[in-house]
């Protein structure tokens, strides 16, 4: 037998069935993570994945997120960072955020298929957008704030407010959006950021200045999940389909955990704003 041939298949119906078994109910508000390679094999790909959840979800919310994550100012790229000589050769030529065409980038394929459907609607914010199909979809996405896009009043907030949950499809912590709102509403130090929005007159294009909290302080998102798992056992599950796992966690625990442990860490390091 090669070593590249297919020795599991997961189905939609085998999805749904995960799902049920993990109390996903019909009416939940659920923020989901995606790794379909975890899955293999999967007929049909993301669009098994997003039938799946639509139709575990007839009457909830389904979010994912969809950042443009090069739509930010090349000054501060790391990988890789940019001659000085052409940083603003790439400002003026960055083609400004467009909900409909700006694709998803970093995320994977799942992600940007779902943002591409007719159903689904996607929130303004130029960097840190997010997708969003179902109950209140177009109400959500159109407060998203220009600064803090990931705290009050964002679809993260959304979540939080309603006891939705958090769904990893053979992701972890490492990639936990979610785990950004507790960084967002805890006080933190911001900084400018900047993202392509519009074309002026001249042809080039013109950026808006936003605050946001450094996103990346500590690299500690997986530490993080470990001790909230072992300090709160009810409050998520898991289960294997085929050679991926699937985690179901509740968001509200996870984020009142998170906010603790991000201020504890903030107050060392003198992350606080207006700290003395």
């Amino acid at each position: 037998m090669s070593e590249n041939s297919i020795t599991t298949v997961v189905t939609k119906n085998d999805l749904k069935h995960a799902f049920k078994e993990l109390n996903i109910k019909n009416n939940d508000v659920c923020f989901v993570h995606t790794a379909m390679r975890k899955f293999y094999y999967l007929p049909g790909g993301s669009q098994t994945i997003v039938s799946a959840l639509k139709e575990t979800l007839p009457n909830g919310t389904l979010m994912m997120p969809s950042q443009v994550s090069s739509n930010c100012d090349p000054a501060t790229w790391e990988y890789p960072p940019v001659k000085e000589n052409l940083i603003q050769l790439i400002r003026d030529s960055m083609p400004p955020y467009n909900p409909q065409t700006s694709q998803t980038e970093g995320l994977g394929i799942t992600p940007e298929y779902f943002r591409t459907l007719p159903d689904v609607v996607r929130s303004s914010h130029p960097y840190l957008p997010v997708a969003i199909w179902g109950k209140n979809a177009h109400q959500i996405a159109k407060i998203q704030p220009l600064d803090l896009p990931y705290g009050v009043n964002s679809p993260l907030d959304y979540v939080y407010q309603h006891h939705g949950k958090t769904i990893f499809l053979g992701t972890d912590y490492e990639t936990c959006t979610m785990l950004h709102y507790a960084e967002s509403v805890i006080n933190r130090k911001t900084e400018a950021c900047s993202a392509a929005t519009s074309i002026a007159e001249n042809g080039k294009t013109i950026w808006t200045k936003y605050q946001n909290v450094d996103l990346d302080s500590y690299d500690d998102f997986n530490e993080l999940g470990a001790a909230f798992e072992k300090e709160f056992p009810t409050e998520w599950q898991t289960l294997q389909l085929g050679s991926g796992i699937i985690k179901v966690i509740n968001t509200r625990p996870l984020i009142d955990f998170a906010k603790k442990w991000f201020i504890k860490k903030d107050r060392k390091f003198g992350n606080t704003a207006n700290q003395l």
